[in-house]
């Protein structure tokens, strides 16, 4: 599996991070046994990315065989067409049950993992298993996933699993990827700020609700999130549903928003919002785990045709629903699960030529639980509201990117001196501090490299640093002229000493990322309004400097 795109592969030219996604995935296949993960947000191509790295392993070694699994069958079709329309000839086929079809002959084969999971000792050899949202794995415990592989294994030990996933992240498990879980490594990650900032995803902006539900009694599960019945008590009231839906279609019309997706509680609760959105003269279907597949196959149809101006859901547009178009996302059901959250928002992310950002309507805590998607691994982020515009948006930033409006001096004293006396500081944080984000330590967990391309600029190193849930990254920039040049030349030095390679020289040595993870106890990072800087590094080498 060393190919990285067969010149007859690839029809469309794939996007920078993209490529590197499969790079790194190669790379990791060919040179580690274990099993690794590829983390790319939602609307930035995964299951494209899929498909090529597929196609590559495929053409590189025909009697290669693989399958894809996904939980659900909207998952399996779209992915199977995904393969089909980047790889017309592909020999591709589909074991589901509920799209009609077990096909097994083909040598790609796209499965419900609720269809084949007793069915891996029967099947023809795989050379790779691939799951689509991965996060979806069990932690532990047997399970369907599991009880495929043990079955599959006994076909072809030496079968490696490759996950990809938007989250990767589990609720009550932490990351999905560790040393004793089938998934072991994540080998690349594409961050949704970076995105966004590059054009690929879709801006959000973000407004919190006037109406948010009292969860002070609210229960929660041995997973650590709500209970589903507990927490319906508290949010489907008609009090809460109807001024919530109210401020909503306010700002809904005020802004000229033509495809919303609201996110609800249970079936009642959904049935509710449907009913009180009617009320505004919006036709909202609702769409539930009992609505019917043909029904929920015409009513996505027509929504995303544009029939529809709105539409209710409990957890069945939370992943695999591909409407380009939507430009609103209402938050009515609060969650602890930050995986959750982030696959919510993420209906949004995706481009689309008519709309010019997405608006996130929060009237269930979510933004303040998790803080903005973009940064959502930056620990405790504090929400600051536009007196403006009244966009929510992070405090850190100091003014809101919608508008322009700057928090005031006052208001930012006022927050500092409440802030340090509910921790019992004696002191107030400083001006600075709040403006540049509090200093943090991060221990190091792996690193990876990439080869960073940017228009008329010399090329530069991009040094990626797993610390747990988070990826900060920094740029050495070894053939930049001025201060940048000089800083890569000091960086380079501290670790490794003359000469100073080129870019080319650096990226050749394939152990340039173990050697770096060996060397890095720990970074210190300052988050800088949607991005971490490193602003110092740990070393454990004994002739280096021990701040960077």
């Amino acid at each position: 599996m060393s190919g990285l795109f067969p010149r007859q592969a690839i029809t469309i030219a794939p996007r920078p991070y993209q490529g590197e996604a499969i790079t790194a995935l190669n790379h990791h296949l060919c040179t580690k046994d274990n099993n690794p993960c590829v983390v790319i947000p939602t609307g930035g191509g995964k299951n494209i990315i899929m498909a090529w790295a597929i196609q590559g392993w495929k053409l590189d070694h025909p009697p290669f065989r693989a399958i894809v699994l996904a939980h659900r069958q909207e998952l399996v079709a779209q992915n199977s067409q995904e393969m089909l329309d980047c790889w017309p000839d592909a020999d591709v086929g589909v074991y589901s049950a509920g799209l009609g079809r077990k096909e097994t002959r083909q040598s790609i084969l796209y499965a419900s993992i609720d269809s084949v999971y007793k069915l891996g000792g029967t099947l023809e050899p795989f050379d790779v298993v691939v799951v689509d949202e991965a996060h979806r794995i069990p932690a532990r415990g047997e399970g369907k996933y599991r009880e495929f592989l043990h079955l599959a294994r006994l076909n072809n030990p030496r079968l490696r699993v490759v996950g990809f996933t938007a989250t990767p992240y589990r609720m009550g498990c932490g990351p999905i990827c560790h040393r004793d879980h089938i998934l072991n490594e994540v080998c690349y990650e594409a961050n949704v700020g970076a995105l966004i900032h590059d054009g690929y995803l879709c801006r959000l902006r973000s407004k919190l609700g006037k109406t948010q539900p009292d969860l002070t009694n609210v229960r929660r599960n041995s997973g650590g999130d709500y209970i589903t019945s507990s927490l319906s008590k508290a949010v489907d009231k008609a009090d809460v549903v109807s001024q919530a839906v109210g401020e909503a279609v306010a700002i809904i019309t005020a802004e000229n928003r033509k495809s919303v997706v609201f996110f609800c509680v249970d079936v009642e609760h959904c049935k509710r919002v449907s009913k009180e959105l009617a009320g505004y003269g919006i036709e909202a279907p609702y769409v539930t785990a009992n609505t019917h597949q043909r029904d929920r196959d015409r009513i996505a149809s027509d929504f995303k045709k544009g029939r529809y101006r709105a539409l209710c859901n409990v957890n069945v547009y939370t992943e695999g629903f591909n409407a380009k178009q939507v430009d609103c996302i209402a938050l009515l059901r609060p969650t602890l699960s930050k995986g959750l959250y982030v696959q919510m928002v993420g209906r949004g992310l995706r481009l689309h030529p008519d709309k010019q950002d997405c608006l996130i309507l929060d009237y269930a805590h979510c933004i303040e639980q998790h803080g903005p998607i973009d940064c959502i691994d930056a620990g405790e982020v504090r929400i600051a509201v536009c007196e403006q515009c009244g966009d929510a948006f992070s405090r850190a930033v100091g003014k809101c990117p919608h508008c322009g409006w700057e928090i005031p001096r006052e208001q930012i004293e006022m927050e500092e001196a409440a802030e340090a006396e509910k921790k019992l500081h004696a002191a107030r944080a400083s001006q600075a501090s709040i403006l540049s984000g509090e200093l943090e330590e991060l221990p190091v967990h792996a690193v990876t490299v990439h080869r960073h391309v940017k228009d008329n600029m010399p090329d530069s190193i991009r040094v990626e640093y797993r610390c747990g849930l988070q990826v900060v990254r920094e740029w050495v920039c070894l053939e930049h002229p001025g201060l940048a040049g000089r800083k890569a030349h000091q960086w380079w030095i501290k670790r490794f000493g003359k000469p100073v390679p080129t870019v080319d020289e650096a990226m050749s040595n394939m152990f340039l990322a173990g050697m770096l993870r060996d060397m890095t106890e720990s970074i210190t990072v300052a988050v800088r309004g949607k991005f971490k800087e490193i602003t110092a590094h740990k070393l454990k080498v004994s002739n280096a400097i021990q701040s960077a």
